[in-house]
């Protein structure tokens, strides 16, 4: 446990390697040319909902709604090279009435991410830079399954690293001004259940626990698209997909399962790219009413057989939100 703790530690500190290297030596006074630039776009963001109802003839609970949401963008641009680093951050509760006392008494989690990506990108050719990444992905709080009415009725699924995910990739890169799309090959991607409720409670997301493992590394191929743009005056759409490809899923899966003839190796893959390619879509929509209050909404889909719980779309996860947000923007 110690090693895995020291892994997540040194994995998390990599994000913030630029601060360090691009310090300038205080005694020299050789005058210098400036050879890079920090940009960066920081937008706090919260969303409210309130509803009191207290002797109202057509009924009703009341409800407290709140969703905070951090989303930061820093880039340094040198000559040679461009590293760019990207926060989003995001948590949300309900709480309602679920009787006559007027108590908020049921609280439900309703948002809840941790996303850092740092990307450094090397000009290698005229259409294309070299780059490598490290992603990261958690949450922050318990995740639970509810069967019933209050908060006793439910099933722990998710907590602080349990699952976390760390995403090293090589590869290439094509950037523009509205959109970039990076392909890498040679890719690493670390899960890590770090809870042993969460094991207890048999959710896995595909790490064999066995003789006290925690961590899944996996090998594969990992590809990122990201698209952001004012659409017309106002209107801003963001969208970024993420899949991710295990090179090892051929051998791991259960091929007694699976109806046809998969003898051929070549058809054990085509097979398992299929089935056991993770996906990450996300789409943002933001049509700015005034510069602090945006109509915002939002979709995420995932697909990831690693998570057991399979429901009405099978493997496909779906997470929703539309509504007004004050955005708060620092200073630039």
């Amino acid at each position: 446990m110690i090693r895995q703790h020291i892994f997540f530690i040194l994995s998390v500190l990599a994000l913030c390697i630029p601060a360090q290297a691009l310090k300038i030596d205080d005694n020299d006074t050789t005058p210098k040319k400036p050879r890079g630039v920090w940009t960066h776009s920081t937008s706090p963001s919260i969303l409210i909902n309130e509803k009191l109802y207290n002797n109202w003839s057509a009924a009703g609970n009341s409800l407290l709604s709140i969703v905070a949401n951090f989303d930061g963008t820093y880039k340094y641009t040198h000559d040679h090279y461009i590293l760019d680093n990207v926060v989003k951050l995001g948590y949300g509760t309900d709480m309602q009435d679920l009787d006559a006392n007027r108590h908020l008494e049921s609280r439900r989690k309703t948002e809840d991410k941790i996303d850092l990506t740092s990307t450094l990108s090397y000009k290698a050719i005229s259409w294309a830079n070299v780059n490598i990444s490290l992603n990261y992905k958690t949450q922050f709080a318990d995740g639970w399954n509810f069967t019933g009415p209050g908060n006793d009725d439910g099933t722990l699924v998710s907590k602080f690293m349990a699952p976390g995910y760390i995403t090293l990739s090589l590869g290439f890169e094509h950037k523009e001004d509205a959109w970039n799309v990076s392909v890498s090959p040679l890719s690493g991607k670390s899960t890590m259940v770090l809870s042993e409720e969460v094991i207890e409670a048999g959710q896995l997301y595909g790490v064999d626990t066995a003789d006290g493992k925690r961590i899944y590394n996996a090998f594969g191929a990992y590809v990122r698209f990201y698209f952001k743009k004012d659409i017309f005056k106002d209107f801003n759409l963001y969208t970024r997909i993420e899949l991710f490809y295990d090179y090892r899923k051929p051998h791991l899966m259960n091929w007694d399962e699976i109806e046809g003839n998969y003898d051929k190796y070549y058809k054990r893959v085509t097979k398992a790219m299929s089935r056991e390619t993770d996906v990450n879509f996300e789409m943002t929509i933001n049509y700015k009413l005034r510069s602090f209050l945006h109509l915002s909404a939002s979709l995420n889909l995932k697909y990831d057989t690693d998570y057991a719980g399979i429901g009405q779309y099978g493997h496909w996860q779906l997470f929703q939100t539309a509504g007004l947000r004050f955005i708060f923007k620092w200073p630039k």
